[in-house]
């Protein structure tokens, strides 16, 4: 079956693309640059997307969404160009709407976020300290961060004698059982947690019980994790640990979790550790740029 796809040229009639030669397609790839295929827009410079690909990964990192007047007035494209190019994004699963006029990023741009940005610096600072911490203790840790309401997993240092797979590594599709999730969560500004809330709804009374399954429950809970500088609890088999990262202005940008065999950890080895955490966490806080979006 032929696929026949019309384009129109500045100096020519319309003609049947599936027609040309190699030769003729050739000659005339200039005037290609300039086809306007049916009644879609096309997009005529890859640097425009990239741009707003850039924005969709700085507004994630802030936990926002991406709308045309901001591509506007921070890329300087207009509107109608912008929402084309997202329609494009969308459809190859870098960008997602979220509601009418806003957007996040897609299931693809996930990818991206571990290579670039916040995500990025963040990765290069903590990863040695993050090393250095968990061969001291002897345990697996992972850190995590929350973006758009996803979690994702930037770094996971396993400790050499450690077999056990940490629940942490299996399963993200009940965020509120993570105390890396909650540790983050309680130092939220509540623009940020009630997108989370919005996106992931409220915690199941099986996924966290003491919340109740109401929002009241929920803030009540995040104060005391906020309270006692992190998560220390016990979850079946492991001592579930959290602690979060911060920056000099007090803006939590991840968590450090680590889930110790209680066959191996007592009460006082798990608060050791946890105040092992709560160090390693400060040395990175000491280490990250005043701004870590935007630094070079």
């Amino acid at each position: 079956m032929s696929v026949y796809v019309y384009a129109k040229f500045s100096n020519f009639q319309s003609i049947d693309i599936s027609q040309l030669t190699k030769q003729s397609f050739c000659d005339h790839y200039s005037l290609l640059l300039n086809i306007e295929v049916m009644a879609y827009p096309t997009v005529q410079s890859v640097t425009k997307a990239l741009k707003i690909l850039e924005l969709l990964i700085e507004r994630s990192a802030e936990n926002k969404a991406l709308t045309l007047a901001d591509i506007h007035r921070e890329c300087d494209i207009l509107p109608v160009t912008a929402r084309n190019l997202l329609r494009t994004l969308e459809e190859c699963g870098y960008a997602k709407r979220r509601s009418h006029g806003q957007y996040e990023e897609g299931e693809r741009c996930y990818s991206v976020l571990r290579t670039g940005g916040i995500i990025r610096k963040l990765r290069e600072i903590s990863a040695p300290v993050v090393k250095d911490t968990s061969e001291d203790l002897g345990e697996s840790l992972v850190v995590v961060s929350i973006l758009n309401g996803h979690r994702i997993e930037i770094i996971r240092h396993q400790a050499k004698d450690d077999r056990a797979k940490s629940p942490d590594a299996t399963d993200n599709t009940r965020p509120y059982q993570m105390r890396t999730t909650r540790a983050i969560l309680a130092w939220f500004h509540s623009e940020p947690l009630n997108d989370f809330i919005e996106h992931s709804g409220l915690p199941s009374i099986e996924d966290w019980p003491e919340c109740s399954g109401s929002l009241n429950g929920l803030k009540q809970e995040l104060s005391n994790i906020r309270r006692r500088g992190g998560c220390n609890d016990q979850r079946s088999s492991f001592a579930a640990i959290a602690v979060p990262i911060l920056t000099s202005n007090n803006e939590v940008i991840a968590s450090i979790g680590c889930y110790a065999p209680l066959e191996r950890t007592d009460l006082a080895r798990a608060t050791g550790i946890f105040k092992l955490m709560q160090n390693c966490a400060q040395q990175i806080r000491e280490l990250l740029p005043s701004d870590p979006i935007n630094a070079e």
